[in-house]
């Protein structure tokens, strides 16, 4: 009797395994679920020019392409950017943030000053090859903390982005990624 019981109990808990690894799972998030949005969305070629200021705290750094499409700091005959800490990644994710979500589509004056857009965090612009200009305003932090509030200059719309987003660019003029000394 205690065999069986053993051997009923083995075959259960292994068709249980099998059904839940196998049979029931979650739907990814990403399925029947639309994109994120992109706040907005421009080719790393067409991108000339990026200028980040910090004017909270009065920083600001501003980087070019050069003809030979490395990136340099933009200074008269600035050095060329160190690669190795700028990874390439940096054009990328100035090419268009996805919002995280849409927050207001018609914000004025008043929730602008709520969301810490009237005096940002950050301004970035953006300036690309066809001689269009690409202005950004991130304000405060959302209250989970996850993200920042973030509108085009002139928009009335308002999005957030993930604070990794910000933490990246804010880092660029903290830390410019100058060129090391050669040690030769």
């Amino acid at each position: 009797m205690a065999w069986r019981s053993i051997l009923f109990l083995a075959t259960l808990c292994a068709v249980l395994g099998v059904y839940l690894t196998s049979g029931v799972q979650e739907p990814s998030p990403a399925s029947g679920s639309t994109p994120r949005p992109f706040i907005w969305k421009v080719q790393m070629d067409d991108l000339q020019r990026i200028s980040i200021e910090l004017p909270r705290i009065d920083k600001s750094g501003v980087w070019r392409k050069g003809a030979d499409r490395l990136w340099y700091f933009d200074e008269i005959d600035g050095p060329q950017v160190d690669m190795s800490r700028w990874g390439g990644g940096v054009p990328l994710i100035l090419s268009g943030p996805g919002a995280n979500r849409s927050i207001d589509d018609n914000s004025n004056s008043q929730y602008n000053d709520a969301f810490g857009l009237q005096r940002p965090s950050m301004r970035l612009i953006l300036e690309l090859g066809n001689d269009t200009e690409i202005v950004a305003l991130v304000g405060d932090q959302t209250l989970d903390r996850r993200g920042l509030y973030i509108t085009m200059e002139g928009s009335n719309e308002v999005y957030t982005v993930d604070s990794s987003w910000f933490g990246v660019l804010e880092q660029l003029v903290l830390d410019p990624p100058y060129p090391t000394a050669d040690p030769n």
